[in-house]
């Protein structure tokens, strides 16, 4: 008795583990953003992969991602591993595949550098494809345990607040970091250099991610709530992963968080994508100086921070923050397509970091509050289930990313194998049409995607405060 009741307290972390919990975002953030930066970019202009080839081997490496996320996702939650009792039932997980997942990123740009884009465009393309694919891989394996262990670690409306706010600022700082450092590494036009930068990255990561790991460690209390649900599941009938896609792609309120979140994260990628080119080509500038604008974007959010802190605390609603950070990022987004010089991306950079921020601090409490949600409409916790489908739907985001890219570049005369803003003068057709095109994939087409996410949540998302307290109290009764 004395254990159901510790099982239906709200554990109150100190902010220490909160913090800790939030370098494993930090690690994530260093290592995606950099890959979002900088693969397709090294691939097209430094070693000469035909567009079409780099924009089908992200179409694969996408499709691959969505597949394999819930297929995980499924297998975590079906099947009791041997470790669980003593080590938890996400933080193994998180354990076997974090640092693989960071030496795989050094690996893709590990191509021999001998190879000829005007010979060897199938082995350039399969490096890559295999390399982005086995990337994905481990990224699945320590990712999907680390998102759906905080709903169940982190379960009070403050609690989850606070942790939002402490892994917004931390997470945003592994942003910032990765867009701050990778770049005084790279030399446009000299492929060794991303090398150097790829095993920097790699070695600071895994630095980072062992700090992370008393946060992510599961506590007895966490531990008990796991075996109290692995024995009810004993009784239930077992859904087959594909009554499980049906659950998912017919629960409303899940799907219209999702594409909110597909939103934000799609434009964001292309956003991160598209600061090599418009740095080197529009702006023209080295590739060192994308860390001042990713540094102006850091002040920009450290600074609206508070102001985001604040006004969720005044409004107590997270789906109307939600929607306000997505106004926010959407507007924000506009100026950049304008930005023809340094101080003009600059104070862009700062305006955009307003809006991300909003997006970062919001997302937690967001997203628990729809697992709350759906615990209480089914009477269990499962969510390595659903996020592994939110990772299915949101890496379609890599999709819309490479075709973006690849039609844009085909229909403005963007060459491949062109390093500097001279060489896409002597060889583009079009090379003012495809100056447009690299201001268009870097603004006003991610501006696009946000603004129909935004109409999409507004319409389909129904958590109103009401709605999360009554769940709170369910929650509470049912033991979950």
């Amino acid at each position: 008795m004395k254990n159901e009741e510790r099982i239906d307290q709200d554990i109150v972390h100190s902010k220490k583990i909160m913090a800790s919990y939030s370098m494993g975002q930090f690690f994530g953030q260093w290592i995606n953003n950099t890959f979002g930066m900088f693969v397709f970019f090294f691939y097209e202009t430094e070693m000469g992969l035909n567009v079409v080839l780099a924009a089908t081997a992200f179409i694969l490496y996408s499709i691959w991602n969505a597949i394999n996320d819930p297929l995980i996702g499924y297998l975590m939650e079906r099947y009791e591993m041997p470790w669980e009792k003593k080590w938890g039932k996400r933080f193994p997980w998180v354990i076997i595949g974090a640092i693989p997942w960071a030496f795989s990123f050094a690996l893709i740009f590990m191509v021999p550098l001998n190879l000829d884009p005007a010979n060897d465009q199938g082995m350039i393309f399969l490096w890559m494809l295999f390399s982005i694919c086995l990337f994905d891989t481990l990224l699945t394996l320590w990712n999907l345990g680390f998102y759906s262990m905080y709903p169940d670690k982190f379960r009070g409306l403050d609690e989850r607040r606070t942790f939002g706010a402490i892994i917004t600022v931390i997470g945003m700082t592994g942003l910032v970091a990765s867009s701050l450092i990778p770049p005084i590494f790279v030399k446009f036009g000299d492929p060794n250099s991303y090398r150097m930068m790829a095993w920097v990255i790699t070695g600071i990561g895994i630095i980072f991610f062992l700090f992370s790991i008393p946060g992510i460690r599961e506590d007895e209390v966490t531990k008990m709530r796991y075996r109290k649900r692995r024995e009810e599941a004993k009784y239930e009938e077992k859904k087959t992963f594909f009554q499980t896609v049906k659950m998912v792609i017919s629960d409303k309120v899940f799907m219209a968080r999702v594409i909110f979140f597909f939103g934000y994260q799609t434009a964001a990628l292309m956003l991160q994508a598209s600061a090599p080119y418009m740095v080197n080509y529009v702006i023209r500038m080295e590739a060192s100086s994308i860390t001042i604008f990713m540094g102006a974007m850091l002040i920009g959010a450290f600074l609206s921070i508070p102001i985001w802190i604040k006004l969720a605390k005044i409004k107590n609603d997270n789906r109307k923050m939600s929607l306000y950070a997505g106004w926010v990022m959407f507007f924000t987004f506009l100026p950049i397509f304008f930005a023809n010089n340094f101080m003009f991306f600059l104070i862009s950079m700062v305006l955009f970091g307003i809006g991300v921020a909003g997006q970062w601090l919001v997302d937690p409490p967001t997203i628990s509050d729809v697992f709350d949600d759906i615990a209480v409409r089914t009477g269990k916790r499962q969510e390595a289930i659903y996020f592994g489908y939110n990772s299915f739907i949101i890496k379609f985001g890599g999709i819309v990313q490479a075709t973006v890219f690849a039609s844009v570049h085909l229909l403005t005369g963007f060459p491949e194998g062109v390093s500097s803003y001279s060489e896409l003068l002597a060889t583009s057709p079009t090379p003012e049409l495809a100056l447009l095109g690299i201001r268009l994939h870097a603004s006003i087409i991610p501006a696009l995607i946000v603004l129909i996410a935004n109409i999409i949540f507004w319409k389909m998302y129904d958590l109103k405060p009401e709605i999360v307290a009554q769940n709170k109290i369910r929650l509470k009764e049912l033991g979950l």
